[in-house]
Formats: structure tokens, C-alpha cells, sequence
């Protein structure tokens, strides 16, 4: 798939600039799906995410990620669509401002909206020499190993490689992770039902783009939200 691009200004001035991305949904399974509750979430996954567009609004400095919103009165499909969103981790809103060094997630979880914040800097991406193009653009290749939820449960491990082209500086991708020197096109993220994001569509604003941080939910920070599931995960 090509991505597009919509330039209103040249590239010099791209940096400068306001952007929305439109990230895609792409499954990229190891194992077989399984014949229970969530194998039949995972096929649904397969067939549905790749229709819904994942939004990237950012300048050089902030950015917003969310799963475009769509207006659906049948409760049922909306807690199907949640549980197919989940296990994609992609059922928050992720917020980054790289002055003040914050990065917050906003998501319904143990019943409750979380405010989940911690710091922008905080990822410590391996950045190899590797290069590829993906869509006329030169981008380099970054590792990171990430727990997803509970450090003690490794089966929330994450592999993650992306892929970040240092002609668009801007340090933001697809679901939070964020911190490298130019925009992450493609993002991996690698386990049994792993999938990848990558962008289709890249605009350049040629408006003022107001990005607002979340303001609902319990604020927490990351390291007692992750106890929080840990004592989930006990409980039950």
C-alpha cells in the first residue's frame, strides 16, 4: 500500500509544520487462533481493524493518537469493538508534549477512567544502521523490548521495531511510543497475535492545530497503575 502524501508546503518547511497521520491496522499472527472466546475476538480483529483509521495529530512539539471516532448505537458491537481494540492496545487516547517531558494515556480500565502518566524520555530505544525505504522515505530501524502490562507476566512482553524517518522530525508514533529522532512510519509490534501500524496518509496543516490534553479520568502514574494490574491479575 502507497502512502499519501499531501504537501502544501515544501519540504524544507515540512518539520515546522502541523501533521495528521492516518495509521492502518495490519494482523501479523504467529500462531494459530484458537477455538474459544478470544480466538473468535481475534478473527474478528483480523477481518475488522484494518477498516478503521488510527489518527495522528501533531506538531513539533505535542501530539494526540486515537482511533478515528464513529457514532454506533449497538451497545454489543461497542464492547466487541473494545475487545478487539484491546488486544491491539489501541483502545486509549495517548498524549505526548516533549517541553514539559509528559506522556499520558488515557483508558477505561477495572472499571474506571485512567489519566496514566509518565514521562516522554522514558523509552530507551536500541538504534540500529539498519535502513529501508518505506514509501520514498529513508527510514532507520529501532528496538525496544516492552511489557504491555504486568513486568511479572511475560507472556505481556512486547518485541516492538520501528521504523522512523528523520526527514519528518517529529518524535510521535502509533500508540505512545514515541522519543525517536524523526516520525515513526511503520511500527511492529511482535508476539503471538502481534499486528503492525503503519502510515497511510500524511497531511500537512496548513492551519492552527490546537491539541488539548485529556482532562477525565483518576490520574495515576505508570508504576502504580501497573500494581494496580498485577492486584487484578491476583484477584481473579
Amino acid at each position: 500500500m502507497k502512502i499519501i502524501f499531501i504537501l502544501l508546503f515544501s519540504l524544507q518547511c515540512f518539520a515546522q509544520e502541523n501533521i495528521e497521520v492516518i495509521y492502518k491496522y495490519q494482523s501479523n499472527f504467529k500462531k494459530e487462533i484458537p477455538g474459544n472466546l478470544m480466538g473468535e475476538i481475534l478473527s474478528k480483529s483480523k477481518r475488522q481493524l484494518p477498516k478503521l483509521d488510527f489518527i495522528l495529530k501533531a506538531t513539533p512539539n505535542e501530539s494526540l493518537y486515537k482511533l478515528e471516532e464513529k457514532v454506533s448505537n449497538d451497545g454489543q458491537s461497542q464492547r466487541i469493538l473494545i475487545m478487539m481494540l484491546s488486544l491491539a492496545n489501541s483502545k486509549g487516547v495517548f498524549f505526548s508534549d516533549v517541553k514539559q517531558n509528559i506522556f499520558i494515556e488515557q483508558t477505561n480500565a477495572f472499571g474506571k477512567l485512567y489519566k496514566i502518566i509518565s514521562d516522554f524520555h522514558q523509552l530507551q530505544w536500541n538504534i540500529s544502521n539498519e535502513k529501508k525505504s518505506i514509501s520514498g522515505y529513508q527510514c532507520r530501524k529501532a528496538t525496544l523490548e516492552f511489557n504491555v502490562g504486568n513486568e511479572n507476566n511475560k507472556a505481556q512482553n512486547r518485541e516492538i521495531i520501528a521504523w522512523f524517518a528523520t526527514d519528518l522530525n517529529y518524535p510521535f508514533g502509533p500508540l505512545g511510543y514515541r522519543g525517536l529522532p524523526g516520525l515513526i512510519i511503520e511500527l511492529n509490534v511482535n508476539w503471538d497475535y502481534g499486528y503492525i501500524l503503519k502510515a497511510e496518509k500524511i497531511k500537512v496543516l496548513d492551519n492552527l492545530l490546537q491539541i488539548e490534553e485529556p482532562q477525565e479520568g483518576e490520574i495515576i502514574s505508570e508504576t502504580n497503575f501497573k500494581k494496580l494490574s498485577r492486584n487484578s491479575e491476583f484477584n481473579n
